[in-house]
């Protein structure tokens, strides 16, 4: 890539990574923390005991579906930003207060409407933080380093979740609805500060790093359609991305309601927490071994094999009867994940054509949010089937249709280029 040789001189040490991922440990988590832990306790002070997955449901695929109409729009404008913080750091810092706004929000006592209306507010300014965010490996890391920023950056999304999770479910532990609302603000408080710290860590190394790499100079100068000029193979990767992201947000959204209804634990918020916290280890535990294989043998077999796991681990976790074997077969699967996740990131900055990485890795991102966004709309399956089948059919369904998935979603990458000059020539001699 072009910017592999603006960049040498600039000293990428992992102190630089962890700073430039600082925001993917505070992003990351507050996704996760409000999605498996907030969003269902939540649920459960307004929605109807028979309808709580398909009310889950539909307020996680509302919220994402309006962080995935801004994404691409924010991406591309973010590329032909000119500002005293550069291209990215005026989405993200502004994205971050209007978050940390709509929680205030959350934490007075809601209607379905108000809470779908704050939500959905919430989601779109964290996309239009987040996005911008996702283009600095693109922007500003040499292509020789790519491999490692983006394991430092999946290994802060882990501990994001892993340390968020614990926290705000131990704070959350303790809401019992209205009468003690104090404890929803204080989750809320500790959320909050969390993203405005890690923004902040993260945009002074953008900033500066940006500066020095006059990658102002360099953006794209017109606003063009979102899928001309970029990598001719990358409908290959959304596609698997997709079906991935999709498989990989089943447990984490269905976890809570799956472990209150079939493996019966006696406080399911602390145990999901704790499979949470035990996939987050072991995925960092994972990420090192897998980016230096994928380094050696290529991104994609490190991509397959990983999702081959996370299968395998999706299916048996059904068969769980405790803690303790729910925590075991999370472990795995974080071992697995660490793989898919890592490797799959590389390959998305990897694919990224030069002086578009926003717009690029926006539209990469838009893959992500419709699997998590897709992962919401099986809630109504769960509940119909639980009914009219047996009382845990509609849960064994939803985790053999995520086994699919994660094989589904590599098997989709074996046509994949990801050099671009190559992919288009072999697009050209195609059409011949």
């Amino acid at each position: 890539m072009d910017q592999a040789q603006t960049q040498p001189q600039l000293n990428w040490n992992i102190l630089a990574f962890l700073r430039l991922g600082a925001f993917s440990f505070g992003i990351t988590g507050f996704f996760l923390t409000m999605e498996t832990i907030i969003l269902p306790t939540l649920v459960l002070d307004i929605a109807p005991e028979g309808a709580k997955n398909s009310m889950l449901g539909a307020l996680g695929f509302s919220g994402l579906l309006a962080a995935a109409l801004v994404q691409p729009i924010v991406g591309s404008y973010s590329d032909r930003t000119r500002s005293p913080l550069g291209r990215r750091v005026p989405y993200m810092l502004g994205g971050v207060l209007c978050v940390c706004l709509g929680l205030t929000g959350l934490s007075f006592t809601l209607t379905l409407i108000s809470f779908l209306i704050i939500w959905i507010f919430i989601q779109a300014n964290a996309g239009i933080s987040n996005a911008p965010y996702l283009a600095l490996i693109g922007d500003l890391v040499p292509s020789s380093r790519i491999g490692a920023a983006s394991s430092l950056k999946i290994l802060a999304d882990a501990m994001g979740a892993v340390v968020l999770v614990a926290v705000c479910g131990s704070l959350i532990s303790f809401y019992r609805g209205p009468e003690s609302v104090e404890w929803l603000r204080i989750t809320f408080g500790v959320l909050g500060g969390t993203l405005i710290v890690t923004v902040l860590v993260s945009s002074s190394i953008a900033a500066t790093r940006e500066r020095a790499t006059r990658a102002l100079h360099r953006g794209a100068t017109t606003l063009r359609h979102p899928t001309r000029g970029l990598h001719p193979h990358l409908l290959w990767f959304l596609l698997s991305r997709f079906l991935l992201i999709t498989a990989t947000f089943v447990f984490p959204t269905y976890g809570l309601f799956f472990l209150r209804d079939v493996v019966m634990v006696s406080n399911p918020a602390q145990t999901l927490g704790t499979a949470v916290i035990a996939i987050g280890g072991a995925l960092a535990l994972s990420l090192y071994p897998a980016v230096w294989i994928s380094d050696r043998i290529g991104r994609k077999p490190v991509i397959i094999g990983g999702a081959a796991g996370a299968a395998a681990g999706s299916i048996l976790i059904f068969w769980a009867t405790n803690t303790i074997q729910v925590v075991a077969i999370s472990s795995v699967i974080g071992l697995c994940l660490g793989p898919v996740l890592s490797a799959s990131w590389a390959l998305a900055n990897e694919m990224a054509v030069p002086g578009r990485e926003g717009q690029h890795i926006a539209i990469v991102n838009l893959a992500t949010i419709g699997g998590a966004a897709f992962s919401k709309t099986l809630g109504p399956l769960v509940d119909l089937s639980n009914r009219f089948v047996s009382n845990d059919s509609g849960y064994a369904g939803l985790l053999f249709i995520c086994a699919f998935l994660f094989v589904l979603g590599s098997i989709l990458l074996l046509p994949l280029n990801q050099d671009h000059e190559q992919a288009i020539r072999e697009e050209e001699h195609a059409l011949e």
